[in-house]
C-alpha cells in the first residue's frame, strides 16, 4: 500500500483596510461650501417672479425698484418682450422673506405722476423716477406670474371698509374715482364700472370706508349726485349740491331713512342707483293696482312717473302713455296705464286694499279721472282723481287687461267746449230782426223826447211869472212871521223874569204858602 501525500493547507492572507485618502476631503468640503453659498445666495436674493405691463414706460432693468409704504422691497432685474410682441414682461425679485406675499390676490402697478379730474398723485416720481407699487395679500394661492394694473388701485387691501355694487340704466357722468358722499361728507369712491353683457344696464362698484360702511342698510337709498339739484316750490328756488368736486366730475350719495332702519348688509350687496335724490327717496310700495284711462285730447307733458293725485295728495304714478290708433273706428286715442299705491294713504281701522275698493265704489258717485297742469314752468301735467256729482253716469270697464276708469276732459278743453256752445247759441239769436226792432224803438223814443222837450218849454213860459209872484208873497209872509217870533221871545223873557225863583212875585207866593 502506497503512502498518500497530504494536501497543502491554504495560507490565510491578512489584508489591510483601505483608508480614505486626504486628497478627497478637499473637494468634498469645497462642494459643501459651494452648496451652502448657493443656498445662501438664493435665499438672500428672495423670490423671483414676473409682471406683465402693456409698455415699459418708466421701467428700467436693474434700476426700477418695487416699493411698499415708501420702503424698497424688490427690484426689476430684466425686461423682455412677450412672444407675441403685445406686451412687456418684467422679471423682478422681492426681498428675502416676502415670498408668502406672492399670491393670486397681490397686485402690482407703476407709480408715476398722474393728474386727473379727481386727484393728483405720484408727484414725487418727477424727481426720483417711476417705481412699481405693490399691494401684498398673504391669503390665496401662490403665484409667480402677475399682470400689472394700468392705474393705481383706489383701495388697497389694508384699507378698512366694504365694497358694494350699484345698478343703473346708464353711467351718466360717473367714472372710476368719483367720490361717494354721506350727508355731504366724502366717505368712499367708485372703484370700478362696467357694462352688463346684455347691455341693459351698468354696474358701478363703490367702496365705503369704515366706519361709515356700517351705515349701509337694506333700506339705504343711493342716487347720482353729479352737478346740482334745483327745486322750485312755494318757498322759491332751492339749489343743492354735495360738493364742488361732485359738480365738476360727478358723484354718488346715499342715505338711510330714519323711519326705515332696515337690516345690516353683507359685502358686494347690490342696490339700485336712482337718477336724483327725489327719485331715490320715493318709497317702494308692495301693494299696487293698475288701471287704464283713455284720453281723447293731447297728453303732452305726461310721461312715465308722472304723479297720480287724489284730493291734492299723490297716490300713484303713470306707468305708460302711448298714442294708439284703432283701425276699426279709425280714431286716435291715448290709453294711459296708471298704478295706484294705497300704502301712500294712512289707513285707520282697515287695510290698504280697502282703500282701492272704496275708490272703485266712488266711481258710481262721480269719481272721474282728469288731466291737470302740474307745473306751469315745465309744462308737466298730472293725472287727477276727482269727484264730480254732475258727471254722466259711468262705471268701470273690466273687459281688458286692466280695469278702465271713466275720464273727464281737461278743464281747458271743457271751457273751450262751453264757449263753443255759447257761440252756437248766440248764432241762433235773430240779431238782424232784433236790430230792426231796436231801431224802430229808438225812432219812437226820439219822437217822444222831442214832444217832451216842447212841453217843457211851454211850461216854462207859463209857470215862471206866476212862480215869481208866489215867491215874493212867500217872502213877505216869512218876514211877518219872523217879527211875530221876535215879539214872542220878548214876552217869554218877561214872564221868566216875573216868575223866576228870585222874582218878587215868587218870593211873595212862597211867604204866603209858608204862613
Amino acid at each position: 500500500m502506497s503512502e498518500e501525500t497530504p494536501a497543502p493547507v491554504p495560507e490565510a492572507r491578512v489584508l489591510e483596510k483601505r483608508r480614505l485618502s486626504v486628497v478627497w476631503v478637499i473637494p468634498l468640503v469645497a462642494a459643501l461650501i459651494g452648496a451652502w453659498l448657493t443656498w445662501k445666495s438664493v435665499s438672500e436674493k428672495g423670490p423671483a417672479f414676473s409682471i406683465t405691463f402693456p409698455t415699459a414706460d418708466g421701467i428700467e432693468a436693474g434700476k426700477t425698484k418695487i416699493r411698499y409704504r415708501e420702503l424698497e422691497v424688490g427690484v426689476v432685474e430684466s425686461l423682455k418682450l412677450s412672444d407675441d410682441l403685445t406686451h412687456v414682461v418684467a422679471q423682478a425679485r422681492l426681498s428675502p422673506g416676502l415670498d408668502r406675499y406672492l399670491t393670486e390676490k397681490t397686485r402690482f402697478w407703476v407709480v408715476r405722476a398722474r393728474v386727473s379730474a379727481g386727484q393728483v398723485s405720484g408727484l414725487g416720481t418727477l424727481l426720483s423716477g417711476a417705481y412699481i407699487g405693490i399691494d401684498p395679500v398673504p391669503e390665496g394661492a401662490g403665484r409667480r406670474a402677475f399682470e400689472g394694473l394700468q392705474d393705481p388701485p383706489l383701495v388697497t387691501s389694508q384699507q378698512a371698509g366694504t365694497r358694494f355694487s350699484l345698478r343703473a340704466p346708464s353711467m351718466g357722468s360717473l367714472d372710476v374715482g368719483v367720490p361717494v358722499h354721506y350727508r355731504q361728507v366724502q366717505v368712499g369712491e367708485v372703484v370700478r364700472t362696467h357694462l352688463e353683457d346684455d347691455g341693459s344696464s351698468v354696474t358701478i362698484d363703490v367702496f365705503v370706508h369704515a366706519p361709515h360702511d356700517q351705515r349701509i342698510r337694506t333700506t339705504t337709498r343711493w342716487w347720482n349726485a353729479s352737478g346740482f339739484d334745483a327745486t322750485v316750490n312755494q318757498d322759491g328756488l332751492r339749489i343743492e349740491t354735495q360738493s364742488f368736486l361732485s359738480m365738476l366730475i360727478g358723484g354718488i350719495a346715499f342715505d338711510t331713512p330714519a323711519d326705515e332702519p332696515g337690516q345690516a348688509v353683507t359685502p358686494e350687496t347690490e342696490f339700485q342707483l336712482a337718477s336724483t335724490r327725489s327719485a331715490a327717496e320715493r318709497r317702494q310700495y308692495s301693494i299696487t293696482r293698475r288701471y287704464l284711462v283713455r284720453f281723447d285730447g293731447s297728453v303732452k307733458g305726461l310721461s312715465r312717473g308722472s304723479p297720480v293725485e287724489f284730493l291734492g295728495t299723490r297716490i300713484g304714478s303713470v306707468v305708460e302713455a302711448k298714442l294708439q290708433y284703432d283701425a276699426a273706428t279709425q280714431t286716435f286715442e291715448t290709453p294711459v296705464v296708471i298704478e295706484l299705491e294705497p300704502e301712500r294713504i294712512q289707513v285707520v281701522g282697515g287695510s290698504p286694499e280697502a282703500v282701492l275698493d272704496r275708490l272703485e265704489a266712488l266711481v258710481d258717485e262721480g269719481l272721474r279721472v282728469r288731466l291737470e297742469t302740474g307745473n306751469l314752468l315745465t309744462g308737466g301735467i298730472l293725472v287727477n282723481l276727482e269727484l264730480d256729482k254732475n258727471a254722466k253716469k259711468a262705471g268701470i270697464i273690466r273687459t281688458g287687461t286692466y280695469p278702465e276708469l271713466p275720464t273727464l276732459p281737461k278743464r281747458l278743453d271743457e271751457l273751450a267746449a262751453n264757449v263753443r256752445k255759447l257761440v252756437e247759441k248766440i248764432e241762433d239769436i235773430p240779431l238782424a230782426d232784433i236790430g230792426r226792432e231796436f231801431e224802430r224803438a229808438l225812432t219812437a223814443l226820439r219822437g217822444t223826447l222831442e214832444e217832451s222837450r216842447g212841453a217843457a218849454r211851454q211850461a216854462n213860459a207859463d209857470l215862471l211869472p206866476a212862480l215869481g209872484r208866489t215867491m215874493e208873497e212867500a217872502r213877505v209872509t216869512l218876514t211877518g212871521v219872523q217879527k211875530t217870533l221876535e215879539s214872542t221871545e220878548k214876552t217869554i223873557a218877561a214872564a221868566g223874569r216875573l216868575m223866576g225863583p228870585a222874582s218878587p212875585t215868587t218870593v211873595e207866593i212862597q211867604r204866603l204858602v209858608a204862613e
